[in-house]
Parts: C-alpha cells; sequence; structure tokens
C-alpha cells in the first residue's frame, strides 16, 4: 500500500502554499509523498497563481467530484467551488488519498516551517501502535511557545478559570499546589487533542469514523475527531521527539479577531453540545467564561501590559 499523502488547505495563501511544498520536497528526500492541495476557493489571482505553478509542476487539476485521477500520479489540485472551511475542504484532500490508497494522510496549514525529516519518524509510531489514529509532533510557534497538546476539555477550564481569572492567578502565584500544574496534559504521550495545524492520520481510520464533521467551518475539528476516535476505541498520539514551527494564526489573520473568537466559540459550542452532551445551562456557563475572558480580561491585560 502507498505511504503518505499531504493535504495543504489553501485560502488566498498561494505563495505560502508553494514555499511550503518547497519546504518539504528539500526536507524529506527520503520518502515518497503524494501532494495535495485543496484550494478552498481563493479570488482568482490567488487561485490563478496555484493553477499556473500546478501546469508547470505536473499537478492534476480536479474539481469537487474528485474524477478523472490516476492512481500513478503524485500531485493534485482541487480546485473547489466554496471556501468550505477547515473540516470539509480538509475532507476533499481525505477522500482523495482514500481513493489513491495511500497509507496515511498528513493534514497541514500552509504557514508550517520543517527544518528535519520527521514523516517517517511519525508513521513508524502509527505502524507501532495499532491503537492510535493519528499522531502529532511538537510544534513551536514563533516565540519558541508550544503550542499543545491538550487535555479534554472541562468546565473548570472553561467557565470558572476565564471568568473568575484574576481570583486564579492570585491563587496561582501564591499556592504552591499551582492551578497551572492542574490544567496541565498528565499523558503528554497520549493527549486527548493535538494541534490541527499538522498531523498525521491513518486514512482508513478516517474512513471509519466519516471523517471530519462538516458543521463547523473553522475550529474544534481535533476535539471532535478525539470523540469520534475515542468512540472507536482509538487514541491520539504524540510525539515530541520530532518538531515544526507554527506561524500561528496566519492562515487565518484575514479574518479579525472578534470573527475568529465567534467561530471557535459556535463551533466548541457545537462539539459541547453534540459531543459531549453538555446541557442548555452547561453551554451558557462556557460561553459566558469565554466571553469575560475575551471582552474584559484580555483587553485589561493588553491595556496593563501596555502601561508598564
Amino acid at each position: 500500500m502507498k505511504k503518505v499523502a499531504v493535504i495543504i488547505l489553501n485560502w488566498n495563501r498561494a505563495e505560502q502554499t508553494i514555499a511550503l511544498i518547497n519546504n518539504l520536497l528539500e526536507v524529506e528526500k527520503n520518502i515518497n509523498i503524494c501532494y495535495i492541495i485543496v484550494d478552498n476557493n481563493s479570488n482568482d489571482s490567488e487561485r490563478n497563481i496555484l493553477i499556473d505553478y500546478s501546469k508547470n509542476n505536473d499537478f492534476i487539476v480536479l474539481d469537487e467530484s474528485l474524477s478523472h485521477y490516476n492512481t500513478n500520479h503524485t500531485k493534485y489540485m482541487i480546485a473547489v467551488n466554496e471556501n468550505y472551511g477547515y473540516a470539509k475542504g480538509n475532507n476533499f484532500g481525505l477522500k482523495l488519498a482514500k481513493k489513491l490508497g495511500y497509507e496515511y494522510s498528513l493534514v497541514s496549514n500552509n504557514d508550517i516551517f520543517i527544518e528535519k525529516p520527521l514523516i517517517e519518524s511519525l508513521i513508524h509510531q502509527l505502524e507501532n501502535d495499532n491503537s492510535l489514529a493519528l499522531i502529532g509532533p511538537k510544534i513551536v510557534g514563533l516565540e519558541g511557545e508550544l503550542q499543545g497538546p491538550y487535555n479534554k476539555p472541562t468546565l473548570f477550564d472553561q467557565f470558572w478559570v476565564p471568568f473568575f481569572l484574576p481570583l486564579f492567578i492570585i491563587i496561582n502565584k501564591l499556592s504552591s499546589n499551582k492551578i497551572s500544574k492542574q490544567l496541565a496534559v498528565k499523558n503528554e504521550r497520549s493527549p486527548y487533542r493535538v494541534m490541527g495545524c499538522f498531523m498525521l492520520i491513518k486514512t482508513d481510520v478516517m474512513d471509519e469514523v466519516g471523517y471530519f464533521d462538516e458543521n463547523t467551518f473553522l475550529y474544534a475539528e481535533e476535539l471532535i475527531l478525539s470523540e469520534k476516535f475515542l468512540d472507536r476505541g482509538y487514541k491520539t498520539g504524540y510525539y515530541p521527539e520530532a518538531s515544526i514551527k507554527h506561524v500561528h494564526g496566519f492562515s487565518t489573520e484575514d479574518l479579525g479577531n472578534r470573527k475568529k473568537f465567534n467561530l471557535n466559540l459556535d463551533s466548541d459550542l457545537y462539539y459541547f453540545k453534540k459531543y459531549r452532551k453538555y446541557s442548555a445551562m452547561k453551554l451558557f456557563l462556557v460561553k459566558m467564561g469565554r466571553k469575560a475572558n475575551f471582552y474584559l480580561w484580555e483587553p485589561l491585560i493588553r491595556k496593563l501590559k501596555k502601561s508598564v
């Protein structure tokens, strides 16, 4: 069976997508990769850049039907009709990877930089553990901050901590039993979820669980996927020995902070309602906690930092 297809979702960032492919071609020289670009209905100028690139680099350009593919070919661009968001957009790539017979699918943002080969080591982790459906590497932001892995979210970290944030900051500084330690991931190797910007998945398992839930446009995809995996007896893995750099937020910077917050909150509420069976009261508390943090505490903290 063929090994790995790399799926890169693009929206108005053609040059960034091309740069990632060149990065992979330069670094991952010892593994055969099938490249699948999914263009999420970029504007005409951005899409034309990708179409020209595809024509000049032997990519087959497909429409949403995913027909006319060639199982012996390893470069594809899928030009979809709408901006479907993360879940549905990536599903086009995952379904093509399944049709092409790839055992593993690497879902990647285009705001990623890879310094050393890591795909083979991630594949090795999945091959050695049948219970794993997905694995992610260490993800490092521009300022060296770690992005993930994460625990299963609870009402404590969704309402109590953000709603009463100043109190918890004081308690965290004064208490020997740090709240930050309580919130830290307990089992790093098998966390609840990893960052969705770069994760290697068993293609057949994605097909088994019905792929990403397309009822979200952006955010909560990894949370929902973790629940789907757990429901079928699979786990999520984390492999910190391999790492990538992530320009976090670059792919969504055009949306604006308020729109990103609302999209994130809507997706998370959908996840809590459908997959965690939260009551209306619990959903209300999650909403209040998140809004208090975004509209009250975050602006106040930014203001205090500027005044120092």
